[in-house]
């Protein structure tokens, strides 16, 4: 985050001698291009370097101190139409690997955006079908295992493996981490799907609707999607034990046909 945002701005300034309208022009500016998320992230960010920098002396107080978080947006809604859906898919074939089999793999597992980039090889299990996240990846911090159908694991098994990289998407020229360019997978994308004004993570509200739509039970999507609220809240989390496996794998199978049928129809108007 300090590198990719406020480097490149600052790189020349004393970190004592940057202020708070410093600050304020770097987020301004991200909340200017519409990324209110963004926004909020990046002044986390810097606002627990700058109080790390108060702890250490280097500076007497942080410029973040009076600064607000930048004003949440309300929650998205949006879910994409079957039409929709199946013209991503035809421009995830169209630009290929690795953002392109990213973008499949979001539809067909709904799982989260930095969960599916930074999946290792490590946590994949073919012969079972599985795909492992540790606690320590997870948003909940919890162990999330997830199951994966045979277009997921046959996507997976076609991609390139890089030495020394445990990453399945390794960033280009950094095997030793995680892909990152969002922004211009994204911009490719856009340039070959007719789509507009959708998200990564519509993608996982999508697949939870699509699920719901077909009659699986509200529970077992919360566990496709490692919630702990809902049906999962307060005792009933505690106590239900029950991992969902075998209910999980067929919702997710349903899932992928659904893909897979809308993906023939569009085949066959193309043809």
């Amino acid at each position: 985050m300090l590198n990719a945002v406020f480097v490149p701005v600052w790189k020349d300034k004393p970190v004592g001698a940057i202020t708070r309208a410093d600050v304020l022009a770097v987020i301004d500016h991200i909340q200017a291009q519409g990324k209110p998320s963004a926004a909020r992230h990046a002044f986390s960010g810097i606002r627990k370097f700058f109080n790390w920098c108060v702890e250490r002396g280097l500076i007497e107080q942080s410029p973040c101190l009076t600064l607000k978080s930048p004003g949440r947006q309300s929650a998205r809604e949006r879910v994409l139409s079957d039409d929709e859906l199946a013209e991503v898919w035809r421009g995830t074939e169209e630009i290929g690997w690795p953002f392109g089999s990213i973008v499949k793999l979001l539809a067909l597992t709904a799982q989260r955006r930095g969960e599916v980039v930074r999946m290792q090889w490590a946590e994949i299990d073919a012969k079972a079908k599985l795909w492992t996240i540790p606690g320590s990846r997870t948003k909940n911090h919890r162990t999330h295992a997830v199951p994966l159908t045979d277009t997921a694991l046959a996507i997976i098994a076609s991609l390139p493996r890089f030495a020394g990289s445990p990453f399945v998407f390794p960033a280009r020229g950094k095997p030793d981490q995680a892909y990152s360019g969002y922004s211009k997978g994204k911009r490719e994308l856009n340039a070959v799907c007719t789509v507009e004004d959708w998200t990564l993570h519509d993608l996982r509200r999508t697949a939870a609707t699509g699920m719901a739509r077909a009659g699986v039970p509200p529970h077992v999507v919360e566990k496709i999607l490692n919630h702990t609220t809902g049906t999962f809240g307060g005792v009933a989390g505690v106590y239900n034990r029950f991992n969902y496996q075998s209910e999980m794998r067929s919702a997710l199978e349903a899932w992928e046909q659904h893909i897979l049928a809308l993906e023939n129809v569009e085949l066959a108007e193309t043809l």
